[in-house]
């Protein structure tokens, strides 16, 4: 038995099919690793992006008695709008006698677009009876320790409202707003 071979024998047909498997093998493989490497970078980008923004954000101390605020709002004449920020005006504040827990509602208005930071301050001694952290738009401070009780009667009083926009960073106009306290 001469010449005969049991091998595999492959016709042209059968090395062009072959090649055109391994070719289409080869591009799926170079198409896979390139959508792996671009939503790995994607990733990478994103998770540099967030991290990036974290460190450029700023934290705001912001006060722990301040939350939404719940009331009707304040219709005052003596309401100033300086730059778009609302401040609210306070005539008169009643606060109980001989304590130095009281209520009040210190508000930053829904839409401003900044926090803000109060200040109470006697006018008579310019002695500051509350200082606040900062407090959020849209929310108020109902719960105020002074750092004195007041007795009985009237206390002309400046509510000095300290400003920052919403980057954490930006000082932007504040107020200051005359007020009496009423300690009853």
């Amino acid at each position: 038995m001469e010449g005969n071979n049991n091998g595999i024998v492959l016709q042209k047909k059968h090395i062009v099919i072959i090649a055109a498997l391994l070719m289409a093998l080869l591009l799926g493989g170079v198409v896979l690793g390139v959508k792996l490497g671009s939503k790995n970078d994607t990733t990478v980008q994103q998770s540099q992006a967030e991290t990036q923004s974290a460190k450029a954000k700023p934290t705001v101390d912001l006060d722990p008695n301040a939350g939404e605020y719940t009331g009707e709002l304040p219709k005052s004449e003596d309401s100033v709008e300086d730059a778009g920020i609302q401040i609210p005006g306070y005539p008169s504040i009643t606060i109980a006698k001989d304590t130095q827990d009281v209520k009040m509602a210190l508000l930053n208005p829904e839409g401003n677009l900044c926090y803000f930071k109060f200040e109470i301050a006697l006018k008579d001694t310019d002695e500051t009876i509350f200082e606040s952290k900062y407090v959020e738009p849209g929310s108020c401070i109902y719960d105020v320790h002074l750092s004195k009780p007041l007795a009985e009667g009237e206390y002309p009083a400046v509510i000095k409202i300290s400003t920052i926009a919403l980057d954490g960073e930006t000082p932007l106009n504040g107020a200051n707003v005359e007020t009496v306290l009423v300690a009853k």
